[in-house]
C-alpha cells in the first residue's frame, strides 16, 4: 500500500511542480534530500518514469492485487483507513485505461499524460 500511494502521490508533487516551472530531475534531486524521499522519488522516478521507460518488472494486475488485499485486511479488522481507501480506489478506477499486463509504474499517466506519457 505504502508503494501504491509514494507512486500517485509523487506523480502528483512532479506534475505540479513542472507545471509550475520547476524541473522534475531538480525537484527529485531536492525531494531525496528532505523528508520526502521514498521509493518512488528514488528508484521509481528516476529509473522507469521520467524516462518513459515503464519497465520495472512489476505489473499493474499485480499491484492492484496487492492493493486489495491490504483493503482486504484493513475492512476484517473494522479499521477506517481513508488515505489507504482514496489510493485503493484509484488503483482500481486505473483498470479503465491500464490492462493488468501494463507496468505499476504507468499509473502516474492518469496524473498528467502529456508530462508521463509512453515514449514509444
Amino acid at each position: 500500500m505504502l508503494a501504491a500511494c509514494h507512486l500517485i502521490s509523487t506523480a502528483e508533487a512532479v506534475a505540479m511542480a513542472a507545471r509550475a516551472g520547476v524541473d522534475p530531475e531538480k525537484l527529485l534531486q531536492g525531494l531525496n534530500a528532505g523528508s520526502g524521499r521514498s521509493g518512488a522519488t528514488q528508484v521509481m522516478f528516476p529509473t522507469w518514469v521520467l524516462n518513459k521507460a515503464y519497465d520495472s518488472g512489476f505489473t499493474m494486475g499485480l499491484m492492484r492485487k496487492d492493493v486489495g488485499l491490504a483493503s482486504d485486511l484493513a475492512d476484517s479488522l473494522d479499521m477506517d483507513l481513508p488515505l489507504s481507501r482514496v489510493v485503493a480506489q484509484l488503483w482500481q478506477a486505473s483498470s479503465e485505461t491500464l490492462a493488468d499486463n501494463e507496468d505499476f509504474c504507468a499509473i502516474v499517466q492518469r496524473t498528467d499524460a502529456a508530462l508521463y506519457g509512453h515514449g514509444e
